[in-house]
């Protein structure tokens, strides 16, 4: 696969509220490759979303430089606050992006809201939510998905099982590149094929692993042996990184 992405060297500074300047992001330099999920493993307070931001071209950055190759395709943010609109129905929301009916119904059905068409996204239910977030990512003709936190923990287990299986349904069946950050160290290891891990004050990348499973990827994987392997393998490399002692990883 291509980098889609490549930063190098990126750094992000910025004063706060007193005045007193703040250096977030040091030294960052990744790759993103063309159709894989990359996730960006980070405590809160690190920067990570800044970083994701500045990815996503919705913040600036202070030194470095990002080279991307998208050609005709769009790169879209979704923030850990799923971003449909509560007052329209999926279809309103999917709408607003001026596609046709014919796409209209096959990307509902490839991110399972068949049958709720004309439902309202209730607040309280972010998995459904997420799922319409998709949907205006992939009318929006995106080719790359950042994802926020997207799987917060007062999701239902089983709605959060199949929200991991949707993410990997759209890699796989549309070849989407999608970058995610978290403070999750399971979800991103079933779902990454590369995972960066990020220390604080300020916000650097200390290690990477690349993550690969000998069969097809699903819920199943998270109680096989590689799986445990690979966790294990990841709370050593934070172990051994100090700042990262006491930060709220969660496994």
């Amino acid at each position: 696969m291509k980098n889609l992405i490549e930063v190098k060297n990126l750094s992000k500074d910025y004063a706060d509220p007193s005045g007193f300047n703040v250096h977030l992001l040091e030294d960052i330099s990744i790759n993103i490759e063309e159709g894989s999920i990359t996730s960006i493993v980070a405590p809160t307070g690190a920067g990570k979303s800044s970083l994701l931001r500045i990815l996503g071209n919705l913040e600036s950055l202070t030194g470095g430089t990002i080279n991307n190759n998208f050609e005709n395709k769009k790169i879209v943010y979704i923030p850990s606050q799923a971003s449909s609109y509560p007052w329209y129905s999926v279809r309103e929301n999917l709408m607003l992006l001026n596609i046709d009916e014919k796409l209209f119904k096959e990307i509902i059905h490839l991110v399972g809201l068949e049958g709720y068409e004309d439902h309202y996204p209730d607040n309280n239910s972010l998995a459904f939510r997420l799922r319409i977030s998709l949907g205006r990512a992939i009318a929006a003709n995106a080719g790359t998905i950042i994802l926020d936190e997207p799987f917060l923990k007062n999701i239902k287990q089983e709605s959060l099982e199949r929200i991991y299986e949707l993410i990997l349904l759209l890699k796989s069946t549309l070849g989407l590149t999608i970058i995610m950050g978290t403070s999750n160290l399971s979800e991103s290891i079933l779902l990454s094929d590369k995972i960066y891990l990020m220390k604080k004050n300020p916000g650097k990348i200390f290690d990477s692993i690349d993550i690969s499973f000998e069969q097809n990827r699903d819920v199943k994987q998270m109680s096989s042996e590689k799986f445990n392997e690979y966790r294990s393998l990841i709370e050593q490399k934070m172990k051994s990184e100090p700042s990262q002692i006491l930060s709220n990883i969660t496994v």
